[in-house]
């Protein structure tokens, strides 16, 4: 939890640990951050206090502004750009087992969310086209993709 300097909560968040696969993980369950502090490091900040030294940080999304804070806080992001590593890829499907989902070969759990989770489709000038072009992610129809983040 974050706060502001008149003690406000301003940032919060819920995480599990678990191994998957054989590798301590921390599972960020979900972050709410207050608007006025997007892009100003609150996630990283929050992120701090939750982590504790474990191998792979993981959750799933649609929303291509946590995945990029994501990728300033891990060494490397998956799925990206580079393919996938097979110690990585079971990771993810444990993941997709520890929160009982299902995932196509890019790691997306499609209708996860049902619809939109968010009132206003997030927008990221970088994710939001690998989102809908190389993962194909309906964020509309609720896709959702599992990230795992090497520290």
């Amino acid at each position: 939890m974050l706060k502001n300097e008149i003690g406000s909560i301003v940032a919060m968040s819920s995480n599990n640990r678990k191994n998957l696969s054989g590798m301590p993980s921390l599972i960020i369950e979900g972050v709410a951050i207050d608007p006025l502090l997007h892009g100003k490091g609150a996630y990283g900040k929050i992120l701090s206090e939750m982590y504790n030294g474990e191998a792979t940080i993981c959750f799933r999304t649609q929303n291509p502004r946590l995945y990029a804070a994501h990728e300033m806080y891990c060494h490397k992001v998956y799925p990206g750009v580079e393919e996938m590593p097979g110690a990585i890829k079971e990771i993810q499907k444990a993941l997709a087992s520890e929160l009982k989902c299902a995932i196509d070969k890019n790691g997306v759990v499609k209708g996860y969310y049902g619809s939109l989770f968010y009132g206003k489709e997030p927008f990221h000038e970088r994710i939001s086209p690998f989102f809908k072009e190389i993962l194909e992610m309906d964020l509309y129809k609720g896709d959702a993709v599992l990230v795992v983040g090497v520290k």
